[in-house]
Order: structure tokens, then C-alpha cells, then sequence
């Protein structure tokens, strides 16, 4: 294993679903694309700042919950969702959307992807049918009923949902105490492992210092080592060197390295990626080529719990759907309802592990100074992709060097 994420997203007080329009995936999805790495972006911008760049976590959960409520949503409440989700001027563009997320699913013996939705409600909560309906039809999320009046089996059940969901990685997202005057639950979760198709040589890694963004040393951290053809490039807009470095064998997902050059900064990098696309890093591997590349990452373990969601997404402009006063959610209930809390939980191992042997030679080794380097002992930020969809399942940036 080289790479195992889980990601439980959120902790949320309604959703909203809906019924698919009869239009084209194949047409929709550039502007999933576009409307998903936007609001990302965005999104992971402010979770950087207030981490000190140094966290993991998805800007692709938030962005599919919210568009779904978005279709349970009226007057300012969905205004706003459409403007900051990005979403389409046609309805039919954004309903295709829940057919694309149930693409969100791979599995193989070298790489799996799992996504696992639930709608825990209070069984006292007069459900419109319609809300029903469109959970049934567009199978987005599932839908459990429960009496909430016992606080602790609530959280229990939903605890025990989120621990099988990530297959036992993280075992707690909501606590009794959490759930007064809360009538709806959404918990979706995101897993993915995957092992590098060609696996760094647990021998080749070697402790080494790690420096910030000023050329200051801050701590050690173990490097790991191989020197392979990879897709590598600089990428002028951004001001970074990009390294792509594949999982399994079916070319579907890889992680996409950005380190910034010297002097430039993760911050820098992060808001630069606004003026482009994954597509524009794709293309200029393709054309650049395979490249004999020194590559040396650490090894490392991020774990992030997000709880300033709903201060974010805020400050993006979703100020209604969390005002008891003024949020407008009424294809779910008679019953006037409200975004209460949203949280995210993530974290990302990355170690040595592959499942296809790539044997370095001592020959490989001592070509170090021959091949362009990419050594990551300085803050760079980090993308886990779907290469099929185009989409950062995960993104994350290291910056406080530990040895693991």
C-alpha cells in the first residue's frame, strides 16, 4: 500500500436530492469539472490558510452534498448555493451530476475507491414524499429512520456507519451531546487506497533535513527514493514543478505533486491553480514526455478535523442555509429546517508500499546527478486524482516535517 485516505464529510443537518433530467453525461461533465474544481479551490485556499498549509482534506464531498441540497432549496438559500457551487444555468447539466458520482467507485486488487452515503432521520420528522421520491430515484444516498430521543444510540449507530465505512480508520464523527434539536444527518464517506505502481525501495529511504518556504531547517523527515520514468514538468502559471506518480495498473488514479521553486510559496501555487485546469498539467505531460526523474518525497501521515466547514463556506457567500431564520428548504418538510454544523474528518498515509515491484539499481542510484531531481524537502501540496474524471478526489499540502 502506498496511499490510503478516508474521509468522512459532513456532519450535516439536511439534504436534498433529486430526480436526474434526461440530458448527457458526456456533455455535463466539463462543466462538473470546471464548477467542482472552482469551488474546491476556494475551499481548500481557506482550509490552507488556517492550517499553516499542512492538512488533507476534499473539496469534492462538500461540493456533492451542497449541489444536492441545492435542488431541495428556494429564494436567497439557493441563490446563493448556485452562485458559489458554480453550478449550471440548466437544470439539466447539474441533475447528471448524481449519475457521475456514482462513477466515484473503483476497486481492483491494486487500487479501491469507496464512497458511502447515508440519510440518518428522526423517525418524527414528517418527511415530504418528495424528498423520498428523489432519494429513491437518484440512489445518492441512502436513507435510515431512527428515533432520536436517545441521544447516545443515535450516535452510536452513526458511529458504528462511519467506522465500517472507513474501514475502521475512523471510528467517531458525531457525539450524543451533538444531537439536540437535530432532526436530519447526512454522513458521507470517502475511502480510497491505492498502492504506487512502481514502489519505493523501503532500503532507499534515508533521514533528511526539511526546510520552510525561507530556506530555514525545521525539522527532519525520512525520504524515501527511486529514480524512474515518470510524467514530470514544470508548470510555468503556477510556479512549480509537477511530478505525477501512478497507482495500480489501469492508469486511473495517481497522485499529482506540486512543489513550488524556490522562493515561490504553497500559498502562491494554491491560488495561481485558479488560472488553470488538472487538464493543462495532463497536457503538458503528454507533451514533455516520460522522464527519467530523482524523485524523493517524505513519508508521512496528515490527519485534519475540519470544524471551521461552516466558517468557510460562510465567508464563500452560503450565509441563509445556516440562519434558522432564513434558510429555505422546503421539498423536505413542512417543518422549517437549517444547516446546523458541517465537518470534515481526513487523513493520508503515504509510505513505501507498492504492489509492482520497480527493482533501483546501484547504477540508477549513482545517476542521481544526471537526472532532473524532484526532492520534496521543503512545503509542496499534494493531489490524490481520478484521471478518468478529471476531478482532486483529496488534496493536502505538508509543511511540518515529522519522521514517521
Amino acid at each position: 500500500m502506498a496511499t490510503k485516505l478516508f474521509l468522512i464529510l459532513p456532519f450535516i443537518t439536511l439534504l436534498i436530492p433529486s430526480g436526474f433530467a434526461q440530458c448527457n453525461k458526456e456533455k455535463a461533465l466539463p462543466y462538473f469539472r470546471r464548477s467542482v474544481y472552482e469551488f474546491s479551490l476556494n475551499l481548500i485556499s481557506r482550509i490552507a490558510q488556517e492550517n499553516e498549509n499542512h492538512f488533507v482534506a476534499s473539496g469534492l464531498s462538500p461540493w456533492t452534498l451542497l449541489s444536492a441540497v441545492s435542488l431541495g432549496a428556494a429564494d436567497d438559500t439557493l441563490d446563493e448555493i448556485r452562485q458559489v457551487l458554480r453550478l449550471h444555468r440548466h437544470k439539466c447539466f447539474n441533475s447528471k451530476f448524481f449519475e457521475l458520482a456514482q462513477d466515484l467507485t473503483a476497486g481492483d486488487e491494486d487500487t479501491v475507491l469507496e464512497r458511502s452515503s447515508t440519510c440518518f432521520v428522526d423517525n418524527r420528522l414528517p418527511l415530504n414524499q418528495v424528498f423520498r421520491d428523489r432519494i429513491k430515484k437518484t440512489k445518492i444516498t441512502g436513507l435510515e429512520e431512527l428515533q432520536f430521543d436517545d441521544f447516545t444510540v443515535v450516535a452510536n449507530t452513526i458511529n458504528n456507519y462511519v467506522s465500517a465505512a472507513t474501514h475502521g480508520n475512523i471510528n467517531e464523527i458525531v457525539e450524543p451531546a451533538e444531537l439536540q434539536g437535530v432532526y436530519i444527518i447526512l454522513i458521507d464517506a470517502l475511502f480510497f487506497k491505492g498502492a504506487w505502481k512502481h514502489q519505493f525501495s523501503p532500503e532507499e529511504t534515508e533521514y533528511s533535513a526539511f526546510y520552510d518556504e525561507r530556506g530555514n531547517q525545521i525539522g527532519d523527515v525520512q525520504l524515501m527514493f527511486r529514480n524512474h520514468k515518470v510524467n514530470y514538468t514544470y508548470v510555468n502559471q503556477i510556479g512549480a514543478s509537477a511530478l505525477e506518480l501512478p497507482y495500480g495498473t489501469n492508469d486511473r488514479f495517481s497522485m499529482l505533486l506540486l512543489l513550488p521553486q524556490q522562493g515561490n510559496t504553497v500559498s502562491s501555487v494554491l491560488d495561481n491553480m485558479k488560472s488553470i485546469t488538472l487538464s493543462t498539467i495532463f497536457k503538458l505531460f503528454e507533451q514533455t514526455g516520460l522522464e527519467n526523474v530523482v524523485i524523493q518525497i517524505p513519508r508521512f501521515t496528515i490527519t485534519s478535523e475540519l470544524n471551521n466547514m461552516k466558517e468557510w463556506l460562510t465567508d464563500m457567500g452560503l450565509k441563509t442555509m445556516f440562519d434558522s431564520n432564513l434558510a429555505k428548504f422546503p421539498d423536505i418538510s413542512d417543518y422549517s429546517l437549517y444547516i446546523s454544523e458541517i465537518v470534515q474528518k481526513a487523513t493520508v498515509t503515504v509510505n513505501e508500499e507498492g504492489t509492482e515491484a520497480s527493482v533501483v539499481t546501484a547504477a540508477e542510484f549513482e545517476g542521481r546527478s544526471m537526472s532532473p531531481q524532484f526532492t520534496a524537502n521543503r512545503p509542496f501540496l499534494f493531489m490524490i486524482v481520478d484521471k478518468q474524471l478529471e476531478l482532486a478526489l483529496f488534496t493536502g499540502a505538508y509543511s511540518k516535517p515529522s519522521a514517521i
